[in-house]
This record gives structure tokens, sequence and C-alpha cells, in this order.
């Protein structure tokens, strides 16, 4: 059968609209779904969805926090049970630590609390993000982090002294001999600067057998033109 110019045009239309779908097919099917968006359900907090624990090193590095885990027999606290509670109440801390920030943790992710963003105690409600449901998962588990008092301290102490003048007289009146001396004491001030982190994670995108899919889909367009190119030799 000779193929007439409007019959090729529609084949290899034909051909390239399978090429496409194919294409899309196998891009959907392979395609890696992005992570959902965390949310810390509190505004105090920024959520996290690494795993942590109290006893790694570096628990206390995440997030902006600094120091080091503070054993909990020196807060006051309700609530906080793993795997009970979802929220925890921390309402003193003991006069010899200062706490940098709370690590609270339930489900998939992490809620990191600074302490400056949390202000004066009482630290009520703190919580762990939400579950891919939206809703409220359990604390896992959590921890505070802080240094001691006498670690936060970094102004040093200043003195001044200023001596008293001395005017000396003679008795008699050709010699006359004033004499004063002043020290002065120089102060110097030094400021603590808190030190800073942060820690943003996101991961997005697709995998790599997108590749695969457009493999097939060329090759289907190819054995399309190849068919409409024997058709038209032969005819």
């Amino acid at each position: 059968m000779r193929l007439t110019p409007l019959r090729r045009s529609g084949l290899l239309g034909a051909a390239t609209m399978a090429a496409v779908a194919t294409l899309t097919v196998v891009t959907t099917a392979f395609a890696t779904p992005d992570k959902p968006v965390l949310n810390s359900g509190d505004e105090r907090a920024v959520a996290h969805d690494k795993n942590v624990a109290e006893g790694h090193g570096d628990v206390c590095t995440v997030g902006g926090l600094t120091g080091s885990v503070i054993d909990k027999a020196k807060l006051t606290f309700t609530g906080g049970v793993a795997n009970v509670d979802q929220y925890l109440n921390i309402t003193a801390v003991d006069a010899g630590v200062t706490v940098t920030g709370v690590v609270v943790k339930g489900g998939d992710a992490f809620n990191v609390y600074l302490a400056a963003k949390l202000g004066p105690l009482p630290w009520n409600k703190l919580r762990s993000p939400d579950n891919n449901g939206g809703n409220i998962p359990a604390i896992s588990h959590w921890y505070a982090c802080g240094v001691k008092k006498d670690q936060t301290s970094s102004s040093s102490s200043s003195s001044s002294s200023t001596s008293s003048s001395t005017v000396t007289h003679s008795s008699t009146p050709s010699s006359s001999a004033p004499s004063s001396s002043e020290v002065a004491a120089t102060t110097t001030t030094t400021k603590a600067v808190a030190a800073s982190g942060s820690d943003n994670l996101a991961a997005t995108g697709f995998g790599s057998a997108w590749m695969a899919g457009l493999g097939v889909a060329l090759l289907a367009a190819g054995a399309a033109v190849l068919l409409v190119l024997r058709r038209r030799s032969a005819s």
C-alpha cells in the first residue's frame, strides 16, 4: 500500500505521541517523591528530620545548640514520659547551670528549642513536630543542653585606684615644692559571644531511573520512524 503524504504525517505524529506518553509514564513511575514539609507545630521551635540520641557526642550541636547534655536531675519538669506524653513542661533549672536549649523528639523528627527564643521560665508545652498525618506524636525522648554557670562568665573584674595628691610646703619663703601623683586604672571588659549554628536539611528530586524511561521512549520513536521509512521504500 502506497503511503500518501497525509498518511506519513499521521504515522509520524502517532509515533511522536507514543514516545512522549511512554516517557511520561516511565518518569512518573520511577520518580522519587519529595519529602513532606516538616511542621514544628510550635513557633518557638525549628523542626529537623534527622535522628538524635543523648548518647551521641554531637547532640548539642544541632540547630544552633551549645554546651553538653544536662542531667535531668538538675531540671524541674512535668510530662515528657517516653511513648506516653505529647508535651513537656520545664518549670525550673538548677542554679548551677545555664540551659542553652531543649530537644524534643517524636516519630521521625525532632524540634529544637533555643533558650533565647523560649524566654524566661516556665517553658510549657514543648513538643515534637507533627507526623505525616498532621498529628502530634508521643515524645520518644528529650534532653536539654547547657553549661555550668562558672563557664558562662567571661567578663573580667575591673578595678581602679587613684592616689591622693600631696603638697609639701617648707617653713622658709625661698623653698616650696608641691608634688602630686595620680594613677588611673584601665578597665578591661570582655563580652561573651554565644556561638550559633544552623542545621537546615532538605532532600528533593528524582531518581536516576528516569534515564531508563528516556531510553525506552527513544527506542519507541525510532521504531515508528523506521516503520514509516520501510513502508515508503516498499511503495
